[in-house]
């Protein structure tokens, strides 16, 4: 067990805090009031977040049931100002978590240990989210030019076209429905030409590779963290696989980018895109060990950890939308289809290291899809006696591996021995009510994994008082088939996607103030 020497100045003070962050925001505004012909508009939000334990996680010794797992304090600030048709936007965020007994014990047991900060160190952010010029050439054109996110697709959830922008899930994994608030906004020109005879639109991006090496690709919780996959909480991956952002099937400096046309035609909101970018989840490339053995770096012949590395190898997504109404069934379809050229796996379920996926990396073609029905059910306003008819959604995501092997032994979840199938299939519905007009808002999230087994449940309630204020309490819950633990973690077969998140159900509460 990985002992950590807590340092007692290594925390900023709230004093120190306060003021980086502020003199940071005025300094944003001073450039932005700068460029303003007729004054800054600012908008913006605090927010306090909490969450507690409502199971025991297996990893400590100490029941950590009902124990505090996040405090976390946020400041937005959204600017925009305007001079000669030019629109200047920044967004800034600071983000700092308050220290709990709980992210000690993870810290005890090693989680965060590769850099050395702790948890909250990890956790916090004071960033420049966005920063770019919006302006037209003509009529038709309009471009957008700096740091920016751009959202593609139709779903929800689990994306397949939405991938332009990597997402950071460390702080609490899938969980969040702002996806504005967990992409990872990247440095592009993003340019829009409008084809109005037709109906139609084309934007083009292209990211010339100007970003931070963190900002590509996904990013989910491997030092061991709150979020960490069960039973990995206190294990930081880091230390035997770090990251290598410069690795030639996939460096960050790599130019990457595409195109999308959208139109209109007999009724159908339709889109048609590729884009170049990198796999959305991390694979890793593992070290060759042992000379003869079944462990293959990918495309290079060492790697920078003891164990392997953590890439982002490149590949090509063609993608298709469409969305329409219909009257039959009183409601909204849409369908997103997604074909990811040399989408990467981890492979292998027996090796030197006893890790699955371990022997190396593989590249498949995968044809994501995605359906969806949104639908409002007039019952609920007699039945459930709510203001207006509920918003019910259901939505179906396919992921099928082309060319699929058994023999292949390719894996769900590197250091994980669910073996991957053909098909992996989810299903996930929504149902939102609304009360006291519009101030009071019940949801239920369901989601079942129909090809592994498992799923989660989140039911919520917000109250929205008035323009300012927003309350929410939401409860997490997750089930599977089989259960991980120390010992069998690399063996478990039966236990995929809510198998990683089993003893991690949570009560999660939140005050916003808008302004």
């Amino acid at each position: 067990m990985t002992q950590r020497i807590r340092q007692p100045n290594r925390r900023d003070t709230t004093m120190k805090v306060l003021s980086r962050a502020f003199g940071g925001i005025f300094l944003i505004c001073g450039a932005v009031a700068a460029f303003a012909e007729d004054g800054v508009k600012v908008t913006g939000s605090l927010q306090q977040a909490l969450s507690a334990n409502l199971s025991n996680p297996i990893e400590t010794r100490q029941n950590d049931k009902y124990d505090l797992s996040m405090s976390r304090s946020s400041l937005r600030l959204d600017m925009e100002a305007e001079k000669n048709g030019v629109v200047l936007v920044a967004k800034a965020r600071v983000v700092r978590e308050q220290d709990t007994p709980y992210l000690r014990r993870l810290e005890q047991l090693g989680a965060s240990s590769y850099d050395g900060k702790t948890l909250t160190g990890v956790y916090k952010q004071s960033e420049l989210r966005e920063a770019y010029l919006d302006f037209k050439v003509g009529d038709r054109t309009q471009f957008k030019l700096g740091k920016q996110q751009v959202a593609w697709g139709e779903s929800d959830f689990f994306q397949a076209m939405d991938v332009v922008n990597g997402f950071d899930y460390t702080w609490r994994s899938f969980l969040e429905p702002a996806n504005e608030d967990l992409r990872k906004p990247v440095v592009m020109a993003n340019m829009v030409i409008q084809f109005p005879e037709v109906d139609g639109a084309l934007q083009t991006l292209y990211r010339p590779g100007w970003d931070r090496k963190q900002d590509i690709g996904n990013t989910y919780d491997l030092f061991g963290g709150r979020w960490a996959n069960q039973p990995y909480k206190g294990f930081d991956f880091r230390n035997v696989t770090p990251y290598n952002f410069e690795h030639p099937s996939g460096n960050y400096k790599d130019g990457t980018g595409g195109f999308r046309w959208t139109g209109v035609a007999q009724g159908l909101n339709y889109s048609v895109a590729y884009l170049k970018t990198f796999n959305p989840d991390p694979v890793v490339s593992p070290a060759n060990l042992f000379p003869g053995s079944n462990m293959t770096p990918f495309q290079t012949r060492t790697t920078k950890g003891q164990l392997g590395e953590i890439i982002y190898p490149m590949i090509d997504v063609y993608g298709l939308t469409a969305s329409g109404y219909s009257p039959d069934a009183d409601a909204v379809f849409s369908t997103e289809l997604a074909y990811l050229k040399n989408y990467a796996y981890n492979f292998g379920y027996t090796n030197y290291v006893g890790l699955p996926g371990f022997n190396g990396v593989i590249q498949k073609d995968v044809v994501r899809t995605m359906v969806r029905m949104d639908k409002s059910l007039a019952f609920s306003q007699s039945i459930l006696g709510a203001e207006k008819p509920a918003f019910f959604s259901l939505q179906l995501f396919d992921s099928w591996i082309r060319n699929f092997k058994v023999s292949e032994q390719i894996v769900n979840l590197v250091g994980q021995g669910q073996a991957r199938k053909e098909h992996s299939t989810l299903l996930t519905g929504i149902f939102a009510l609304s009360y006291a007009n519009g101030t009071v808002a019940p949801e239920f999230v369901l989601g079942s994994d129909v090809t592994y087994g498992g799923g989660f449940f989140v039911p919520s309630v917000s109250w929205i008082p008035n323009n300012s204020w927003r309350f929410k309490a939401e409860v997490d819950l997750f089930w599977s088939n089989a259960d991980r633990t120390p010992s069998n973690a690399a063996t478990e077969r039966s236990s995929a996607l809510f198998g990683y998140f089993k003893h991690n159900d949570q009560l999660f509460v939140s005050a916003t103030y808008q302004f």
